[in-house]
């Protein structure tokens, strides 16, 4: 606490650069208004479609760089100075809503990107490449519509950003357009709701800018739509004329500015967020704000952590009148934004060596700001490694400014409970009363990413989320073929002022994203509201029968409160009735101690004790009430609660067995024996030398190491031994441990892989060409010349006559005709050793060297359906190896994995000659019936697309008794001719045909 206090004090002072400088912007253009989009409510839905496999998925590209630590004694030196490692206390309560949004089968794209705003009735959610809307209890009325439809460039590009703008009761969709057209590249496609129905029409505008408008982040305020973009030359930060796209005038004025003084990551991710405004007030002639991290870990001019900050001052009118400040800097608590290298992942995932990016070095989304009586408040969040282990936490700060005073920080927390999970892609905002709601996605290697939240309220301790952490939904899923996650979550407010809205991501099966929406309060703003929060004693120990029991009981309301009914509660027996005299000040907080005590007096009992208000006059009972299990603890229990030693891994052999040691008792234990068995074998049996304390855990190594050297999946149990435990059923735990084949090239400092083994490989339509010399190790931090690309998949028939393929590698060693050798496994029942029966090539020499050779390969007919992993070892014969061991290591080569899914399906050669063309007929008002009559049964899409080739529209068909058959509604469409073309997305066949729209 001192220590954040410390911090806190530090940092009021922060250094003011003043605006002696004031600089013009660098570009004035205007926007393009395309017109007025046909109602959302008729745009054509799309068809969910939960087959879609891996290889239909499209990531959605970025400009997001590596972020990279040039600087290793950057500050902090070791865990963030100011992460709050627990818990808060305090009761939350549970989501107002809580429903599904956009997901995996609406839309072929990765990552999603969920944006999301709330208007009066209605939630509109924007993921890539289509938009829903729901009502407030998560009805959807409208949707799944494309964004490329909507928005009528007829693309799904990326990163929707969707807004309400309060003071206007309009919404705003945007997304980013590309093109190997000029014309038709880098640019921003914004529709501004003509009413305040979102499912009405829109103002549509084209904005194009001088480069490709990456990751942009939007936000409303009273003068403009402000914008930043991660772009890789010429301005980052706009302003655009926010009256007249509201009123849906044509040539609306966009201004340009660089940001003076800014430092950017080495790595060039670059993220300046711009204030976005909650509520109804604000300073009059308010400049908009733009805000930015600067880690001193980049190097270069930063020498310590802070953030700056730039005043935009536009004239809409005289555009060559508006200014950008130079930047007020503010130190912060030091903090490390850097985790890997972007695109390599952080976050490890349960049952896959697949990381997932967890986005450092940008200020998350959005930047929210609220104006109060005597201060405006402006909350800022971002990721950290808390631990240098890319454990991530969420830094949060709100800085405050006023009439009289600049911008300082007036708190700052890391939000980073200490239970091994990462708190990631944070986003927060502050509700009327000042109380703030930060929703956030939570995993680890052993739990699947979710969705959570926390808060505090107003005039809590400083830098502290005092209220409890609660789910939003949990995970129950891994993504095993990119490691691009988010790259958005998105917390919003009602214009209610009170209630949080949030969106973002997170895996329901293995690949398949899906996005949740909900909504929660801190407090309603009503008269008359008070409620217990917390009870504070007793807490677990050795209790007694006359325990006395203390809570915390907060007024969420606007006035005073006297004499407020409150009552105890033991296991839903009532045995108090009692009176707070009071009185409690409005949104402030109250000490009570029941003058009855509680029996607790049975050891290892558990106890639910509840404390609830019963104020008549109060208008919100659902914060009434605060429950707490409390334990009589036994007085001597310990237990393992987890082994962490040894890991599954590829070449295990004799490993340190690490198990964790937990105090449940009231009592220090001291000098105690453990063990271990694996398999259920003989037990290894060890002391314990020290002392753990009540409560207290702590690790412990063996000295005798666990054997694992075999390919195979053990058993191991670890457990206590202490004499006079009172509660066995806590001693053991076990876990399960894979050795799994993974080889290595053994020669040292990448020489073992740097020009042998495997430089490209093709395989139907897999084709990866690593180019020149370089060992691939995947992950990096793997085994050296061993590449995990089973993200990487095609498809293989075990099929009579089809079920032959020529295999291209080649290797890049001079001296290697005849001497590399290649084999090739497919696993196909699973198990991850590679049987000798599953070898399909075994040790054949490549003929030549620095060229794509050619190896035959043949899927037996028998092979099982499904996906496999498939084995490519290509090492240097001639040196120590084994060319026919899949698992053994080798002194010169590579092992590469990839998967392959057998299928039993008809080729496209069946498919050309069983399918007749393509019939259209064309049906009343625009309607038009799409037939393709084939035995195929693979996946075919259809597309539409006007005469300039900008495609409109594009999705699966669902097979019927006679091949494919779609109906097409394009009543929306202007009128004219277009193009149906009907493929099987890569390219090996296409039918099409000109329609003509009336």
């Amino acid at each position: 606490m001192k220590s954040k206090l410390l911090f806190l004090l530090l940092f009021t002072f922060s250094t003011y650069l003043t605006a002696q400088e004031l600089l013009p912007p660098t570009e004035i253009t205007k926007g393009k208004f395309i017109g007025k989009t046909a109602a959302l409510r008729d745009q054509p839905i799309i068809t969910s479609n939960k087959s879609l496999g891996v290889s239909e998925i499209t990531i959605v590209p970025n400009n997001l760089r590596g972020n990279r630590k040039v600087n290793d004694q950057a500050l902090p030196l070791g865990a963030d100075p100011i992460a709050q490692f627990t818990t808060g206390q305090f009761m939350m309560l549970e989501t107002e809503a809580n429903f599904g949004g956009g997901n995996s089968s609406q839309s072929n794209f990765t990552p999603p990107d969920p944006s999301g705003a709330v208007g009066p009735d209605h939630y509109v959610q924007g993921v890539n490449s289509v938009i829903n809307i729901f009502d407030k209890q998560g009805s959807l009325l409208l949707g799944p519509v494309a964004l490329g439809d909507f928005l009528g460039n007829g693309q799904n590009e990326g990163d929707p950003i969707v807004m309400y703008d309060q003071l206007a009761d309009r919404f705003f969709v945007s997304q980013f357009q590309t093109s190997t057209v000029a014309s038709l590249n880098n640019i921003l496609v914004i529709g501004v709701s003509e009413t305040p129905d979102p499912t009405g029409a829109y103002f549509l505008y084209q904005f194009q800018l001088d480069a490709f408008p990456d990751y942009p982040h939007y936000a409303v305020w009273p003068d403009a739509y402000y914008l930043t973009a991660n772009k890789n030359q010429g301005n980052t930060t706009y302003a655009l004329d926010r009256a007249a796209m509201l009123a849906g005038e044509d040539n609306v004025t966009l201004v340009g500015f660089n940001l003076p003084g800014i430092v950017r990551n080495p790595a060039t991710v670059f993220s300046p967020e711009p204030a976005n405004l909650t509520g109804f007030t604000f300073p009059e002639d308010a400049p908009g704000y733009i805000v930015y991290l600067q880690d001193d870990g980049w190097g270069g001019a930063i020498t310590e952590d802070h953030l700056k900050v730039w005043e935009l001052d536009v004239d809409f009118d005289e555009p060559g009148n508006s200014t950008v400040s130079m930047p007020l800097e503010i130190p912060v608590a030091p903090f490390d934004s850097v985790f890997g290298e972007f695109g390599e992942g952080d976050l490890a995932q349960p049952g896959t060596s697949r990381k997932i990016d967890m986005i450092g070095g940008v200020i998350s989304y959005a930047a929210n700001y609220r104006s109060f009586e005597d201060h405006n408040s402006w909350l800022i969040t971002f990721n950290v490694d808390v631990d240098g282990n890319d454990r991530s936490g969420i830094r949060w700060t709100e800085l405050r400014n006023s009439d009289t005073e600049p911008w300082s920080v007036f708190q700052q927390g890391t939000y980073a409970p200490e239970d091994g999970k990462s708190r990631f892609m944070g986003s927060g905002a502050m509700d009327a009363q000042g109380n703030i709601g930060l929703a956030f996605n939570v995993g680890s290697a052993s739990d699947f990413i979710g969705i959570s939240y926390t808060g505090r309220f107003e005039g809590d301790t400083a830098g502290e989320m005092t209220l409890g952490e609660e789910i939003i939904v949990q995970g129950s899923g891994i993504q095993t073929f990119s490691n691009r996650f988010g790259d958005y979550s998105h917390l919003t407010m009602d214009p209610n002022d009170f209630s949080f809205w949030h969106t973002a991501e997170y895996f329901s099966a293995t690949n398949f994203w899906d996005t949740q929406i909900a909504s929660f309060r801190l407090s309603d703003g009503f008269t008359n509201d008070v409620g217990v929060i917390a009870i504070d004693s007793p807490v677990d120990g050795i209790l007694t029968s006359t325990e006395a029991v203390q809570v915390t009981v907060r007024n969420f309301g606007t006035d005073p409160q006297v004499d407020i009914p409150i009552s105890l509660l033991i296991d839903g027996v009532v045995v108090a009735n009692e009176v707070i005299a009071g009185p409690i000040a409005p949104n402030s907080n109250s000490s009570y101690e029941f003058t009855t005590t509680a029996d607790l007096s049975t050891q290892g009992q558990s106890y639910l004790i509840a404390a609830e208000t019963s104020l008549v006059t109060d208008q919100a009972p659902v914060n009434n009430d605060a429950v707490k299990t409390v334990t009589h603890l036994f007085e001597n229990d310990l237990g393992v609660v987890s082994i962490t030693s040894p890991e599954s891994a590829g070449g295990l052999s004799q490993e340190t067995v690490v198990i964790r040691i937990k105090n449940f008792g009231a009592n220090t234990q001291s000098d105690f024996e453990v063990q271990y068995t694996i398999d259920g074998g003989t037990a290894v049996v060890e002391t314990f030398t020290g002392a753990i304390a009540p409560g207290a855990i702590e690790d412990f190594s063996f000295a005798v190491q666990a054997d694992i050297t075999v390919f195979t999946t053990y058993q191991l149990e670890a457990k206590t031994n202490s004499v006079g435990d009172q509660d066995p059923s806590n001693d053991a735990t076990t876990t399960e441990v894979t050795n799994s084949c993974m080889p290595r090239a053994t020669e040292p400092n990448g020489a073992g892989c740097q020009a042998d083994g495997i430089k490209q490989f093709i395989l139907n339509t897999i084709n990866v060409d690593d180019g020149g010399d370089g060992c691939n190790t995947e992950p990096t931090n793997g085994p050296q010349g061993y590449a995990d690309r089973t993200d990487l998949e095609t498809t293989l028939s075990n099929v009579a006559g089809q079920n032959e393929y020529v295999l291209q590698a080649r290797h890049n060693y001079d001296a290697g005709a005849g001497i590399e050798v290649l084999s090739v496994w497919i696993d196909f029942n699973d198990n991850f050793v590679f049987e000798e029966s599953e070898q399909l090539i075994q040790g054949v020499p490549f003929p030549g060297a620095n060229t794509l050779d050619s190896f035959d390969l043949v899927i037996p007919l028998d092979a099982p359906l499904g996906s496999h992993i498939l084995r490519a070892k290509a090492i240097d014969g001639g040196e120590p190896g084994d060319i026919n061991n899949p698992c053994s290591d080798f002194r010169f080569g590579e092992v590469q994995d990839y998967t392959v899914t057998i299928d039993d399906t008809l080729s496209i050669d069946d498919f050309l000659e069983g399918t007749t063309d393509l019939v259209i007929t064309s049906l009343e008002d625009n309607q038009f019936d799409v037939q393709l009559p084939t035995d195929y049964d693979g996946q075919v899409y259809v597309g539409v697309s006007n005469l300039l080739g900008q495609q409109l529209t594009y999705k699966a068909i669902a097979r019927g008794n006679d091949g494919f058959r779609v109906l097409l509604n394009l009543a929306n469409l202007s009128t004219g001719v277009y193009i149906v073309t009907v493929n099987d997305q890569s390219g090996r066949f296409t039918k099409t045909k000109k329609i003509i729209v009336q």
